[in-house]
């Protein structure tokens, strides 16, 4: 802050006058840090930014090699010359919005702020940029160092002598992890990445005692999960809205779920747009090149005008063909040998499940019916009788048909009116009040005689009609397989370790496991227990979630269902 005084002459007199104070605005080294490096917070985030640069550079093999000391080198066969060299060392540089498209390769490149440069500290301590284009080669260190002063404006970076590449290329040698890097994971991450569909671009990855340079042995190549189903070309907005969008036929896994929007090459997120829990078997990608993505880390959209015209457009294409589609294809994929298995499984196993467990209905709720004499003997079977708000009763057939005997000792009610010459019975302790018509006709001091010594009458038929106003329950359905309660989906996905995997009411088998495959070439027979046996481990494990009594009542499912089925193969 200043305040300058000047003294003005006035017609021979001197005024003195106060400027108003003037203000500098700086910025903190702290401050500078957290903006710089907080752009991507996670090493495999890091990792995956650093290809997408070599993408965009016109690479078309990246390597990606993990040292025993937790370094991750990071190498490709593009490079750059003074011209990239210098537009990669200008943080913030805007040139990938304004040259969207690769000089070489005619790609759409991915990245737009020029903002991820130095988000590698947040994981690592240091980077070693190594570079070689023709006659154009360059060895640089950034460390945190650098930061410290980068904040007045520049950094001057110590060239490093080293021998150059082999190869025109470029080398980004991570040193210094803060956090264990996970190999499997890391490859996990890399295959989300959209760009390892485009033609003309590989990625590898492996892990090495020391670093060797552009060495392959060992390397595995990272490959997009190929997800199999109907794929709907998407072209909205006379081209501006571009993509696919998958239905699929296997189970989709949360990181596959929803449509993901990209901009340029790079997916910025996933949406449903409204529309949760009908997409659940939907995926694929949506581009548009005119949505803005947030300016720190590109991981969320800016909801402004344009993305209002996007999602009016995705919303309405999801309406007018998604959804409809969604019906037309099915989730399954099982053939008619594996039908008839199923049907064989939900038989057998149902009827495990009868003599093994206490068969229990559940109970959603209640809706009031209108019930005649005989339906109301039928609807008592699993009604409450809508008298006493405080008492219900269970009564339950017995052989004869013609009369109503409680489960449990009789009581009689005595109802003390002309109008009724035959007994009620119900189960004692309970109350039954009077029925909604000829309410006056019954006394509200009933009389209840205590009656358990004495053999009692069967009610006989009557030809009085008496309406009542009764609950009956609403019992929750199951899905098919209908005895079973479960649904039994096969999928095949060779990257899926699984051999099946309980979701809710749905039992997901992977056709492509070694362990089926084994079990179906040996015939149906074997291939109808295998899969018994995971119905009934999924079975078992929703009744009794502790490992003991699920697995105890596994293998008793398991062997009934056998027996049954062995037993009706005797017969035929």
């Amino acid at each position: 802050m200043s305040i300058i005084i000047l003294h003005v002459i006035n017609k021979g007199k001197r005024v003195s006058v106060k400027q108003v104070m003037t203000t500098e605005l700086k910025v903190h080294p702290s401050f500078f840090r957290e903006f710089a490096t907080k752009t991507w917070v996670s090493p495999n985030e890091v990792v995956k930014e650093l290809i997408e640069n070599a993408f965009d550079e016109d690479a078309t093999i990246s390597l990606v090699t993990i040292t025993k000391d937790g370094s991750v080198i990071i190498e490709d066969n593009a490079g750059m010359n003074q011209d990239s060299m210098e537009k990669f060392l200008l943080l913030g540089s805007p040139h990938k919005k304004h040259d969207r498209i690769s000089p070489k390769l005619h790609r759409v490149r991915t990245g737009r702020y020029g903002t991820g440069r130095l988000s590698f500290l947040t994981s690592f301590e240091s980077m070693k940029i190594k570079t070689k284009r023709d006659n154009f080669e360059k060895s640089i260190m950034i460390d945190g160092n650098t930061l410290d002063k980068l904040y007045n404006g520049n950094a001057l970076l110590d060239e490093m002598h080293e021998p150059t590449l082999v190869r025109n290329g470029t080398e980004l040698t991570l040193k210094g992890s803060k956090t264990h890097i996970d190999a499997v994971r890391l490859t996990k991450e890399i295959r989300k990445l959209a760009i390892l569909r485009q033609p003309m671009f590989e990625v590898y990855i492996k892990e090495a005692e020391k670093f060797l340079e552009w060495d392959f042995n060992g390397a595995q190549q990272v490959v997009a999960p190929e997800i199999q189903g109907h794929r709907i070309i998407l072209n909205l907005e006379d081209g501006r809205i571009t993509g696919e969008i998958v239905i699929a036929r296997r189970p989709l896994s949360i990181d596959e779920k929803g449509i993901a929007i990209m901009v340029g090459n790079h997916i910025v997120t996933r949406d449903t747009f409204g529309f949760d829990t009908k997409l659940n078997r939907v995926t694929g990608y949506a581009r548009c090149d005119n949505l803005t993505s947030r300016f720190a880390d590109k991981s969320a959209i800016i909801e402004d005008e344009e993305y209002a015209k996007f999602n009016h457009a995705m919303r309405t294409f999801i309406i007018e063909t998604v959804l409809p589609s969604l019906t037309e294809y099915e989730d399954v994929l099982i053939t008619r040998e594996e039908s008839k298995i199923y049907r064989e499984i939900d038989k057998v196993l149902g009827q495990a499940i009868i003599e093994n467990l206490e068969t229990r209905e559940e109970i959603e709720g209640y809706e009031l019916i209108d019930a005649h004499d005989k339906d109301t003997k039928d609807a008592l079977m699993h009604t409450q009788v809508e008298e006493d708000p405080n008492a219900f009763t269970r009564i339950s057939r017995k052989e004869n048909a013609d009369s109503l005997v409680s489960n449990e000792t009789p009581s009689r009610i005595d109802r003390g009116d002309s109008h009724s010459n035959s007994p009620t019975y119900i189960t004692q302790n309970s109350h039954i009040q009077q029925p909604t018509q000829a309410v006056d006709s019954f006394p509200q001091s009933a009389r209840i005689v205590n009656i358990q010594q004495e053999e009692l009458p069967l009610p006989q038929p009557t030809n009085t009609t008496i309406t009542k106003k009764i609950k009956k329950p609403i019992l929750k359905r199951t899905f098919a397989l209908k005895q079973v309660g479960y649904k039994v989906i096969p999928y095949e996905d060779e990257f899926d370790s699984r051999y099946s995997f309980k979701n809710e009411n749905v039992v997901f088998v992977n056709k492509a496991n070694s362990t089926y495959k084994a079990e179906a070439s040996r015939g149906e027979e074997f291939l109808l227990r295998h899969i018994i046996n995971i119905v009934a481990e999924a079975l078992a494990e929703t009744k009794h979630p502790e490992g003991k009594d699920a697995l105890e009542l596994q293998n008793r499912l398991v062997a009934e269902a056998i027996r049954i089925h062995d037993r009706a193969l005797t017969r035929k």
